[in-house]
């Protein structure tokens, strides 16, 4: 493949996952989601300058289906991350501003205080919990998915060893490589399995598409999306192998009064039961999480399997 082949190959193939997306947006489930009522209390906990703008600024990158990702118009933000920050905001009695830019900037910005909280499924980790604090609504796990005439990948994770996987960069994907499937090949007797980063979700999935790797770890949710949307047919694979982890919103090590306030308007949510709506609404019902909690990787860890 020449150079201008490689180039009308790479539009192309991103202009198809561009549509795939927008056909993701389309379905979602249609559950309605109630408006929530200001809490004069939960207002109240909010930091003295937020309370005074009015608004919260929030960052993402909305790349990344079904947590957050462009409507049609590409300026709508949805997913069940905008629906749920939605409800929090419509508690709190604020509007939110929310930002798109690349992952690895997420957490930066929220550390210079350039951005009050970060949203973009981003798993609670105790390397993260040193730089920011997080505030957990959800379960998560990981999958792989592969092209689906690659018959080199099964459910055996045996089958994985030797080959070459692709995360992208700033996600905390490449541990599930590095800390339990290659030592799970090394352990019988295996090669390891050979790892590239790539700085976005569409150059990792370019990687898969021209060959340069064999398999990509992503989140099991977004995963399970892109299968039924990709122009180019994929297929997901599970391991029992896989950790399970808390998903949360990033917020300033030091700001205990918005940690306190966001936690305290998602439990408002829980309440009303727009939590379990806007779960259900993205078919995400196994990944609730019935009580939110601050740095639970850190205070309520969860047992993973060993490799």
């Amino acid at each position: 493949m020449n150079a201008r082949q490689s180039t009308r190959f790479f539009h192309t193939s991103i202009f198809a996952l561009a549509c795939s997306l927008c056909s993701f947006v389309q379905a979602a489930t249609e559950v309605a989601i109630p408006a929530e009522t200001m809490d004069p209390a939960l207002h109240a906990m909010l930091p003295e300058a937020i309370r005074k703008a009015g608004v919260i600024n929030l960052v993402t990158d909305a790349h990344y289906p079904p947590c957050v990702t462009f409507a049609a118009d590409n300026k709508t933000m949805v997913g069940y991350e905008p629906d749920l920050w939605n409800a929090m905001a419509q508690k709190l009695g604020v509007k939110v501003k929310a930002t798109s830019i690349a992952f690895d900037g997420l957490i930066p910005g929220v550390q210079s205080g350039r951005y009050d909280v970060a949203m973009e499924c981003i798993s609670d980790s105790a390397e993260r919990e040193k730089q920011v604090t997080f505030v957990d609504f959800s379960y998560a796990t990981n999958a792989f998915y592969t092209l689906k005439s690659n018959t080199k990948v099964t459910d055996d994770a045996l089958s994985l060893c030797g080959l070459h996987a692709a995360v992208q960069s700033g996600t905390d994907f490449a541990p599930t490589i590095t800390d339990i499937f290659s030592p799970h090949c090394v352990a019988a007797g295996k090669k390891p399995i050979e790892l590239s980063q790539y700085p976005s979700a569409d150059a990792v999935l370019m990687a898969l598409y021209s060959g340069r790797v064999d398999f990509v770890v992503n989140d099991a949710a977004a995963a399970k999306d892109m299968e039924k949307t990709a122009p180019k047919p994929i297929r997901v694979i599970t391991s029992d192998l896989m950790p399970k982890f808390y998903l949360g919103i990033v917020v300033k090590r030091d700001d205990t009064a918005m940690a306190n306030a966001m936690l305290a308007a998602l439990k408002a949510v829980h309440a009303s039961g727009n939590y379990n709506r806007i779960m259900e609404k993205w078919d995400l019902a196994p990944l609730k999480l019935p009580n939110p909690g601050i740095n639970l990787t850190s205070t309520d860890p969860i047992q993973n399997p060993k490799p």
